[in-house]
């Protein structure tokens, strides 16, 4: 597979209520005489006249350095008439973000919503009226809490691979049957994550804490061991099919290329490579704490009360939800997603055939591609068959 090597541009903003925001940026365009396949011009080329734009979420862990593994998966596959651009923001206290506040009495909502608002600076920046979003895990609470606190500035249209579900302080009753859903169904998260969800492991602040300096410190651990194992051993999780992705987009020095792109993707740091599109105002802090790792993993514990996220009950109605999930995902089962399916009205939900959590993301389906040009050419017609 042809990859789009450092496709993405780091980019920082000064945003008018005096937030540093650090986010990665690309504009896709279709190859001259071809009928698919992205070429990537200057994001700064086509400010105020893009037509599509998508917003990525990443899942609990990486940073805006993802998207550069996004659009290698899917440049290849780009077909779309007009170019289409997509941002990633870096979240509060990630790679030169201002953090959020934490003296508030729930941090977590304060988190989220924080960095929904980092989004529509962005957006604003780039005279984006509307935006697709795309999550994968984690990065679905802030894609659903955007849609919920920014209606007006979605399209309503949502792809989510590999769907974390957050868990119910109190059993909901699903829209029109009056069937209560149980959102603590011990089939949804591993065993691991509900010992730590019920405390079994201590207090959240502490588990998160714990995760995160794993987190901080991954490309330490990456180095500790030969590359071979480390490829071999991650090789071992995957399942026929998705192995056979990884041989094809690492097909170079046996997969050795995976590795270096995990390392450059957790080396965001303070975001001292960011190229900054405006000055500096008076009011402009670099207040970044390093502490999103923490409270992503805060909000993977934490709860849809505690969000303020109630999935049938806040989230507005969109154009259409699509989601993808492996069945032999051992950190959120399918079930996860056919609950989250049945809770929000026009979502439909794809089963990976033996597709793992990582894998699954990784190695995202091809439907999922076929989604992407379908609602970027605004053609989707409630189907991607």
């Amino acid at each position: 597979m042809a990859r789009a090597r450092r496709s993405i541009a780091l980019k920082a903003y000064h945003s008018p209520n005096g937030r540093c925001i650090h986010y990665a940026a690309a504009c896709l365009t279709k190859k001259d005489g071809t009928s698919s396949g992205a070429t990537f011009v200057d994001i700064d080329t086509v400010v105020g006249r893009v037509k599509s734009c998508w917003v990525f979420f990443y899942p609990a862990g990486p940073n805006r350095r993802l998207l550069e593994l996004v659009l290698a998966r899917y440049a290849p596959s780009f077909d779309c008439d007009e170019d289409v651009i997509f941002l990633c923001i870096n979240r509060p206290g990630k790679g030169g973000t201002s953090s959020s506040r934490d003296d508030i009495e729930s941090p977590e909502k304060e988190y989220v919503s924080t960095a929904c608002e980092d989004v529509v600076s962005v957006l604003d920046y780039y005279q984006v009226p509307k935006t697709s979003l795309f999550y994968m895990c984690a990065g679905g609470s802030f894609a659903y809490s955007f849609a919920t606190q920014y209606p007006a500035r979605t399209t309503g249209y949502i792809i989510g691979v590999s769907s974390w579900i957050l868990r119910s302080s109190s059993p909901q009753e699903s829209e029109g049957n009056g069937e209560k859903s149980d959102k603590d169904a011990p089939q949804i998260h591993s065993l691991t994550h509900r010992l730590a969800m019920g405390g079994v492991f201590g207090p959240k602040w502490l588990v998160s804490s714990i995760a995160s300096g794993s987190m901080n410190n991954m490309n330490g651990l990456l180095g500790l061991l030969p590359a071979s194992f480390i490829v071999n051993h991650f090789k071992k999780t995957l399942s026929q099919y998705e192995q056979v992705e990884f041989v094809q987009q690492y097909a170079e020095r046996d997969g050795v290329g995976f590795i270096e792109d995990l390392k450059w993707m957790n080396n965001d740091g303070d975001g001292n490579e960011s190229k900054f599109v405006n000055s500096k105002t008076d009011e402009s802090k670099a207040d970044c704490n390093n502490d999103g790792n923490r409270k992503d993993i805060s909000v993977c514990l934490t709860t849809q009360e505690d969000l303020g996220l109630i999935y049938n009950q806040t989230i507005p109605e969109q154009n259409q939800i699509l989601l993808w999930h492996g069945t032999n995902d051992h950190m959120i089962s399918v079930e996860g997603s056919s609950y989250l399916s049945s809770m929000l009205p026009k979502s439909k939900l794809y089963k990976v055939a033996d597709g793992t959590h990582q894998g699954t993301m990784f190695f995202f389906p091809g439907g999922v591609m076929v989604a992407l040009n379908m609602i970027s050419n605004a053609k989707f017609s409630g189907s991607i068959v």
